[in-house]
């Protein structure tokens, strides 16, 4: 199975890939607006051909923000799972620095923290 797992963002969304039982960093896409991510990740993933969408969600105002894309991905017909995305930021700024990631390389950080989340999913699996 093509797992695609998300770290929603209003400027930038992680993107992480799995065809297996582990997950990478893959791509972060940059967006203008709410409407320009659900457009922008709906055609990733049906490009990508992924069977099953992990979205992170947080606490707070943001969740709400997530609850409405993932409504949004809903409502297009994707298979949307949202699983609980807490501290999966701070432990992928973790594991850049353990990895000895420069500070520019850490701008990348949205996609592994869309990593963590997508491993998380699949450990519990």
């Amino acid at each position: 199975m093509k797992y695609l797992g998300i770290d929603f963002g209003l400027r930038r969304i992680g993107l992480a890939i799995s065809e297996g039982d582990l997950a990478s960093p893959w791509q972060i896409l940059e967006v203008k607006s709410f409407s320009d991510a659900v457009e922008k990740t709906s055609i990733i993933i049906k490009e990508g051909h992924f069977q099953k969408i992990v979205v992170g969600l947080p606490e707070g105002k943001m969740g709400q923000n997530v609850a409405g894309f993932v409504n949004a991905l809903d409502k297009r017909g994707l298979n949307v799972e949202v699983v609980d995305e807490t501290l999966s930021s701070k432990k992928a700024l973790q594991v850049m620095i353990e990895q000895g990631a420069s500070q520019k390389k850490r701008r990348f950080e949205d996609a592994y923290s869309a990593a963590e989340i997508l491993q998380n999913y699949l450990d519990n699996l």
